[in-house]
């Protein structure tokens, strides 16, 4: 009787640490880096980012907004719903020997690269302008206009 129990607890210890499982990851990235990550409306840390996820489904990812060393906009947020779906290995009745039986660790790699859009210039203001580019630029005109340069216009117009 004690052999048989002996036995068994062995048996299930053995079967425990030779059981395999999935790991899943999800890779969010964006262009630029270093925007905040949202997912489902949880914190979860700065791009590029690497995160272990235990559901699949639909996620709601939200990266940005990004500021630069002054504290000022520079991109904006960005939301995405996001539909992570599940391998053919975690689909029942596979799921099961997937994540019990089988001895090795499957790696689930999901990822998501985002551009974060630039954020608009706010309403009346103006944008730096180099003066030095203006006055070359007006100074180019003026010679090509004295030269007696002349753009012809495509046929048609």
């Amino acid at each position: 009787m004690r052999h048989s129990i002996v036995t068994a607890a062995f048996a299930v210890a053995l079967l425990t640490a030779a059981s395999g499982c999935v790991e899943r990851k999800m890779y969010i990235r964006s262009e630029p880096a270093g925007a905040p990550v949202w997912i489902d409306e949880s914190y979860v840390g700065m791009t590029p980012l690497d995160h272990s996820f235990a559901h699949y489904g639909l996620r709601r990812v939200r990266v940005g907004p990004v500021r630069d060393e002054d504290g000022r906009l520079t991109h904006e947020e960005q939301v995405v719903d996001w539909e992570v779906e599940p391998p053919w290995y975690e689909t029942f009745p596979f799921d099961f020997f997937a994540e019990v039986l089988y001895p090795e660790v499957l790696l689930d790699q999901h990822t998501l690269p985002l551009v974060v859009l630039p954020n608009a210039p706010e309403p009346g203001h103006v944008p730096a302008v180099d003066p030095d580019a203006v006055i070359a630029r007006g100074e180019a005109y003026r010679e090509r206009a004295l030269a007696g340069f002349v753009e012809e216009l495509p046929e048609g117009q």
